[in-house]
């Protein structure tokens, strides 16, 4: 089976709109920071910025990532921009939690949508005991975006949170793969003091109260409205290996209520069981496979987390038993998850 390529697809102009603008406060207009960082052209007209639903280049995106903060000779260019254009929406999905009744259900309702921010997001919000975990991911490890946008994503959700919860104070840790920068002044500022670097996943890891905290911005009515508008974007968005994305992202979220049924994706999708039965077999995979991937990729996720327990992983994935989950963990890597996990964790097995 293929995998799908993160810098194949596609994402939401409205990114772009964001980079557009930091190169402007670097003196660049749009056709002189296309010639100097080496894209097209036609990805910066002015018909694509002002379209709040056009869809760009993901190549695009990570190219000005990697440009910009190397133009701008900024460590901390993420954040810088997540400061300078604080409230400024960065997919439909900005506005469904804006208008969602609580934070909790905004942003299980915004993962939905996910793909309208690119097209092989696959972010997950993990609910503990007592903490909820906001782990981005875009595309299959070991791929990840450059850091200063994984930075300036973090930013911004942590000031919409604050900003429609009127609750300032979180996230209480934040977990980033890449190693610190020399300069934390920025960091602090929007993320808090708790900071952890060189970490295995990146992560916001807030109190799971916060979840159930009334949003001041609700509003049914348009939250309907604006949930109308992300399914009809869903429904445009091009095909190729996006049926296998948008399922892959449906298998994490509904995972872990249960064991995951093709007709319950189905109607999440919107399309007849049969239909996505043959949409994925065109595309070379089947709906089982799908969730024995995604099923193995969360497992080496889980198991390389001190905190989740094995007996933790085996629920979160929806086995029946551990037993079921150590047979199947032997099947994918051909070791036990216990000497998987003490591996990964740099501990003696």
């Amino acid at each position: 089976m293929a995998e799908d390529r993160p810098d194949e697809g596609t994402a939401s102009a409205l990114l772009l709109r964001v980079l557009v603008f930091a190169a402007m406060e670097l003196g660049l207009s749009p056709p002189m920071l296309a010639d100097a960082a080496g894209i097209s052209a036609a990805a910066l007209t002015p018909e694509v910025l002002a379209d709040p639903d056009a869809r760009v280049p993901a190549s695009v995106l990570i190219r000005l990532w990697e440009f910009l903060p190397a133009l701008a000779k900024n460590e901390s260019f993420g954040l810088w921009l997540a400061d300078k254009v604080a409230g400024a929406p960065l997919s439909v999905a900005w506005w469904v939690i804006q208008s969602s009744a609580t934070l909790g259900e905004g942003l299980s309702r915004a993962l939905r949508y996910q793909r309208l921010l690119h097209d092989a997001a696959q972010s997950e919000l993990v609910i503990h005991e007592n903490v909820a975990i906001y782990r981005h991911q875009i595309g299959a490890p070991p791929f990840r975006p450059p850091y200063h946008a994984i930075e300036f994503g973090f930013a911004s959700i942590v000031g919409l949170a604050q900003r429609v919860t009127g609750r300032a104070g979180w996230p209480r840790r934040v977990r980033l793969q890449h190693s610190a920068p020399k300069d934390l002044t920025l960091h602090t500022k929007l993320l808090g003091t708790n900071l952890s670097f060189e970490q295995s996943a990146d992560e916001l890891e807030f109190d799971r109260s916060l979840l159930e905290l009334p949003l001041e911005t609700a509003d049914e009515g348009l939250r309907e409205v604006v949930e109308a508008h992300a399914r009809e974007l869903m429904s445009r968005l091009p095909a190729g290996n996006t049926m296998r994305a948008r399922v892959r992202s449906q298998v994490c979220e509904l995972l872990r209520s249960g064991p995951v049924a093709i007709e319950a994706v189905a109607r999440r999708l919107g399309i007849p069981s049969r239909t996505l039965q043959r949409r994925l077999r065109e595309e070379g995979t089947s709906f089982s496979e799908l969730v024995d991937a995604v099923r193995r990729e969360l497992s080496l996720r889980y198991l390389g987390d001190a905190r989740i327990s094995i007996q933790e992983t085996a629920f979160l994935l929806a086995f029946s038993d551990v037993s079921a989950f150590h047979r199947a963990f032997q099947r994918w890597t051909g070791e036990t998850p216990s000497r998987f996990r003490a591996r990964s964790l740099g501990k003696p097995s």
